[in-house]
């Protein structure tokens, strides 16, 4: 019976180490692949993103000559013609910030698996009265994992409160200019001027929406290779958890 419950005592807390371990090992994989997902969808949105920007300026560059001479026919066929792509643009910014969501929930993840790490690294240190250097460093390193995680979610949470933002304005700019008419008679200049402004205003936030891309393409690029040095890190911790059992 005491063999028994001795016998116990050692597996339980190896079981649990086991089940970390294969998280750990799940985890990594999924961060690995949902980097090169997220890469490769930054990079289709960046080439798809710059092509429609330029041809959005070059429609309100027409519509800002037509407006200057006064052409409401003109004026308006086009602006029927960009409120299209209007349309085109919202539908892509509210995926943008589904996206912007999701990725929210796979840092939090991340910072779980941190944390499960480092209580591991805990238990370890307190069962061993051996390699205490080992110890300190896996802790240590687990530590400058969690800090890296941390700061890529701050960066995650400001890019989707930007991107939200970015889809309240583009939806209220559209549903303002889809059933707005240029004329140009004396009453309607002030209005005129207003809702000219808020196509300049929807060119801006596809602007803004282009460099945000391109930031957080940079940024995913960097997760990627702290996440590769995570998992390198992860497998030499497993490499010496053997060692020195």
């Amino acid at each position: 019976m005491y063999k028994a419950k001795q016998l116990s005592i050692l597996i339980i807390p190896m079981f649990f180490c086991m089940m970390i371990t294969t998280n750990t090992i799940a985890q990594n994989l999924k961060e690995g692949l949902q980097n090169t997902a997220q890469i490769s969808e930054g990079k289709k949105n960046l080439k798809r993103d710059s092509a429609e920007l330029i041809a959005f300026k070059s429609k309100i560059h027409k519509f800002n000559n037509h407006f200057g001479k006064k052409n409401s026919h003109l004026a308006n066929k086009l602006k029927a013609d960009i409120v299209s792509d209007m349309i085109r643009e919202v539908s892509q910014s509210k995926d943008k910030s589904d996206q912007a969501r999701r990725e929210i929930a796979q840092s939090s993840a991340e910072i779980r698996t941190d944390n499960r790490e480092l209580r591991r690294d805990r238990k370890d240190s307190r069962r061993s009265h051996k390699d205490r250097k080992d110890d300190k460093k896996d802790m240590a390193r687990d530590r400058a994992n969690k800090r890296d995680d941390k700061r890529d979610r701050r960066d995650d949470v400001r890019d989707f409160e930007a991107q939200i933002h970015r889809f309240e304005r583009q939806t209220h700019i559209l549903k303002t200019l889809r059933i707005y008419n240029f004329s140009f008679n004396a009453n309607s200049m002030v209005a005129n001027k207003a809702n000219k402004l808020l196509l300049n205003e929807f060119l801006h936030t596809l602007e803004a929406d282009l460099a945000a891309t391109k930031i957080e393409l940079q940024e995913d690029k960097k997760e990627r290779r702290e996440d590769r040095r995570e998992r390198r890190d992860d497998k030499q911790e497993r490499k010496e958890r053997k060692r020195r059992r």
